[in-house]
């Protein structure tokens, strides 16, 4: 079932959920830099009522923030047969297609059922140095999703360290600048109505292009033609968090992949963007991993603040098995984060 919290619409929901519970907070000592860029990006939006709920605290008595396993808590053999279960669940059909000259720059698209049909931009995680845009996004959602009507892309790019993460955050800009420009003429495609997705690393990638307008402008795209990002546990929200808040294996990999230079830190941290304009609407869903619910609540705050309607949910499941757990569940009905992601999709990008 799907548990603990919802928090859409008024950033007030948040303040009344945080400030509940602030008699029962324990403050802990914050002496490094990151901790207090961490603490600095939830006061960006002046969100005195999550401040302490949502950086490096311990708000006792309020579920989504108690302390959860750790990605060690699994077995290498278990994590290795989740691997193995992503990699071999790749889906089928669609229409291959190269966005630029790499052999790397390839997207599959999956037309809609509607002349209007949103598409789906789908972006793969891996700590943005492993994946494809096949065998790590889950054949359940494309057919699920497909199903229902909405046009599925899903995207390639170049891995780390042949790239930047600021210069693969482009190339899947390139990628929607060449759907709109180039796909429009297909049947059943709506070149107006973006909705991008994206899982682990690949969920950052897609909250920073729905707040950091530079990399769709780059690419000829509107800001206004993407009218939802859908964030399944992600992470990296606010960057210099992400190193202090999470498991030593997430932290190090973060390190590898950006440095500890916190200009560029915060430069990459969608939260930090999240100042109109943005996206049309945001909808993050997580399981049980501690440091990344913290981020999606500043997240949400700081978008609902802005006026972008934004709402985090969050369900059963630690650590890397959950986490792999969304990627592949997400569009089996009897997976509770399918009828939430239904239920939003009518609600904020329809089929017409």
């Amino acid at each position: 079932m799907a548990k603990l919290a919802r928090m859409s619409g008024q950033v007030r929901g948040i303040a009344d959920l945080c400030t509940s519970t602030t008699s029962s907070t324990k403050i802990m000592d914050t002496n490094t830099d990151f901790e207090a860029a961490a603490v600095e990006s939830s006061t960006v939006f002046n969100l005195t009522a999550i401040e302490i709920a949502a950086r490096g605290k311990e708000i006792t008595g309020l579920d989504i923030f108690q302390r959860t396993g750790s990605e060690d808590d699994i077995t290498a053999a278990r994590a290795n047969e989740l691997v193995s279960d992503m990699n071999a669940d790749k889906p089928t059909g669609g229409i291959d297609m190269a966005y630029g000259d790499k052999e790397t720059q390839h997207l599959r698209l999956w037309t809609g059922k509607s002349s209007k049909a949103p598409v789906i931009v789908f972006v793969h995680g891996g700590s943005w140095r492993s994946g494809t845009y096949l065998d790590s996004v889950g054949s359940v959602k494309v057919d699920h999703l497909t199903d229902q009507g909405y046009a599925f892309a899903t995207v390639n790019y170049t891995l780390l360290p042949s790239l930047t993460v600021e210069e693969q955050v482009q190339e899947v800009a390139n990628s929607v600048g060449f759907l709109l420009k180039n796909v429009a003429g297909l049947d059943n495609f709506g070149p107006e109505r973006v909705i991008l997705m994206g899982h682990s690393s690949g969920a950052h990638v897609v909250t920073l292009l729905g707040t950091d307008t530079k990399y769709l402008e780059r690419a000829g795209v509107s800001i206004h033609v993407v009218q939802a990002v859908i964030s399944l546990d992600g992470s990296n929200y606010n960057i210099p968090a992400e190193i202090t808040d999470s498991p030593g294996p997430v932290a190090q990999n973060t390190i590898s992949a950006l440095g500890l230079d916190l200009e560029r830190l915060r430069a990459m941290s969608p939260t930090y963007h999240a100042r109109a304009p943005n996206a049309g609407a945001f909808l993050l869903l997580h399981v049980q991993r501690q440091g990344d619910i913290r981020q999606a609540v500043e997240l949400a705050a700081a978008l609902n603040t802005a006026g972008t309607d934004t709402a985090l949910h969050v369900f059963e499941g630690q650590g890397f098995e959950g986490h792999i757990q969304m990627l592949l569940r997400l569009g089996d009905l009897t997976y509770p984060a399918t009828v939430v992601l239904d239920d939003w999709l009518k609600m904020y990008a329809p089929i017409n």
